[in-house]
């Protein structure tokens, strides 16, 4: 018995002796000296102070850093030159060098008394007092700062693209929580604008455009969501932001000038400031489509802008061997009259066929007068015999109207481009048309003390509808054509104080519908001859 204890003993010792040898145990890590543990109120008070402190040294940021005096600095990219003034670190001119304003001065973007280019929304010293300025290669390095806790850091570059420039704006503090001043609208009365196109705000949120006119904003207007651009537009030219990054919204208020109301717009960055490329340019489809985000639908050129554009690019081609925009229009109209002739062709064709067919048409309708008013039952027969009379004559009354309806898109696609097409502003054409992006005053008549221009082309134009009107198939009831030939009146008013071009556009367009009218009829009369 006691053989077997010891046997069982002296087994034990050796799996124990087997197991430490095969797996020994992992040797104790030596420790590292570190700070002394911490009850645990303790530790949340040095927390608390720590950050305390780390909060302090966010505030306080740079120290003071205010320039010796104002500064103007030139800064120059593709198609314009600026100044940006020290004081307050802020652009005080933007000229487009390639363009003139109406009175043939540089155009200059920067209204005076206008929230100037990348100031910061809110009011303080720091749109104030002078920057430091350096110069960083071709960039414009601005620093500003109270050593109390806001400062400013500007940086300005020729952008990539023509018409743009490359900022980025940093600070700290209360100086950039209102955010970056884009811009405000040019406050001057255009002639040019001939009645068209927008004085405003432009925006594009989370894909959605939207204009705001400035005489509407009783009140700042802020929008929240992905922004994609935002500036502010007079008819011919844009000032706007394309954001690198996030924004937390953009604030497009109204600001008054003179007699003037324009658009103010501010982009809200939060804490992170402001980065992006500011366009400041011409509306021009090509270069505003090679920007991208959507910043050609600042154009006008409404629901079929994919023709209008289609029409614009042959305009230019037709200038380009030309040499004069009035005889590309000219040439460009004529030839969308000529491929819309076989529409234009079948349109008469079926109005002069209505126009035989409308004396027994009346005839049936005077037969039911009376009864088809009060008896629903004798109005259907009137019409039934109506449609009859249509079959049996081979006429559709609907003839007439649907090769008009189809053309109506090109129409209007061509109107809008005439309209808005900056090529058009300062260009002559000939004689007194100086200009085809404003009205053709030849002279201007004094009658009792009123100022009346006298404009050649809007007058033709009114007398050329006229003719056309007469010329063309008298169908429907005599008020009806009443009305029709008060239009060339109407038409008359409302294109005295449109722009030129559009002007000379639609009297083309009379002049050669009124051929095609003659032609069509000529043709009528040579196969009514053949039968």
């Amino acid at each position: 018995m006691e053989k077997r204890a010891l046997y069982a003993a002296l087994l034990s010792a050796a799996v124990l002796i087997l197991w430490f040898v095969l797996f020994p145990p992992t040797p104790p890590q030596p420790v590292e000296k570190g700070p002394t543990a911490v009850p645990p109120t303790a530790a949340v008070a040095a927390g608390a102070e720590a950050t305390s402190r780390e909060e302090a040294a966010v505030t306080a940021g740079p120290g003071v850093q205010r320039g010796a005096g104002e500064e103007r600095i030139s800064l120059a990219g593709q198609g314009w030159v600026a100044v940006v003034s020290s004081r307050g670190g802020a652009v005080e001119s933007l000229v487009l060098s390639e363009y003139s304003d109406d009175a043939g001065q540089p155009l200059e973007m920067v209204s005076a008394g206008a929230a100037r280019p990348l100031s910061l929304g809110a009011n303080g010293p720091w749109n104030e007092e002078p920057y430091v300025v350096e110069r960083d290669g071709e960039r414009l390095v601005l620093r500003w700062s109270d050593g109390a806790g806001s400062w400013v850091e500007k940086r300005l570059q020729a952008g990539k693209g023509a018409y743009g420039l490359e900022f980025e704006v940093e600070g700290g503090g209360r100086a950039v929580r209102d955010g970056v001043v884009v811009g405000s609208g040019r406050a001057v009365k255009q002639a040019s604008a001939g009645g068209f196109g927008s004085f405003g705000g432009v925006v594009r949120v989370d894909g959605e455009f939207d204009r705001l006119a400035a005489g509407k904003l009783d009140s700042p207007k802020e929008l929240r969501g992905t922004v994609q651009f935002a500036g502010a537009e007079d008819h011919y030219f844009l000032l706007a932001l394309l954001p690198e990054g996030t924004l937390e919204g953009v604030r497009v208020g109204g600001r008054k000038l003179g007699e003037l109301t324009v658009a103010e717009v501010v982009a809200l960055g939060g804490s992170k400031g402001v980065k992006g490329t500011l366009y400041a340019g011409p509306k021009d489809q090509r270069i505003l489509a090679g920007y991208g985000r959507g910043l050609d639908e600042t154009l006008s050129f409404g629901f079929f802008g994919f023709l209008s554009v289609a029409f614009l690019a042959a305009l230019r081609w037709i200038n380009g061997w030309a040499g004069n925009w009035g005889v590309a229009i000219i040439v460009l109209t004529a030839a969308i009259r000529l491929l819309l002739f076989p529409l234009t062709h079948k349109s008469t064709v079926a109005m002069r066929r209505m126009q035989v067919v409308q004396p027994k048409m009346k005839a049936i309708q005077d037969r039911y007068k009376d009864r088809a008013k009060k008896d629903p039952n004798v109005r259907n027969r009137m019409n039934q015999e109506i449609m009859a009379l249509y079959k049996q004559e081979g006429v559709n009354p609907m003839g007439g109207c649907l090769p008009l309806l189809v053309q109506l898109p090109i129409l209007w696609a061509l109107y809008t481009v005439f309209a808005n097409a900056i090529e058009l502003r300062h260009a002559p054409f000939f004689l007194w048309v100086s200009d085809l992006s404003i009205p053709d005053t030849l002279v201007t008549l004094s009658l009792g003390g009123f100022a009346l221009p006298l404009r050649p082309l809007a007058l033709l134009m009114g007398a050329s509808m006229f003719l056309q009107q007469k010329m063309a198939p008298q169908v429907g009831d005599p008020s009806q054509r009443k009305i029709f030939m008060m239009m060339p009146i109407i038409f008359t008013f409302m294109f005295y104080s449109f722009p030129s071009g559009l002007v000379l556009y639609w009297f083309v367009n009379n002049v050669l519908t009124i051929g095609q009218q003659v032609l069509t009829e000529r043709l009528m009369q040579r196969t009514a001859s053949a039968q």
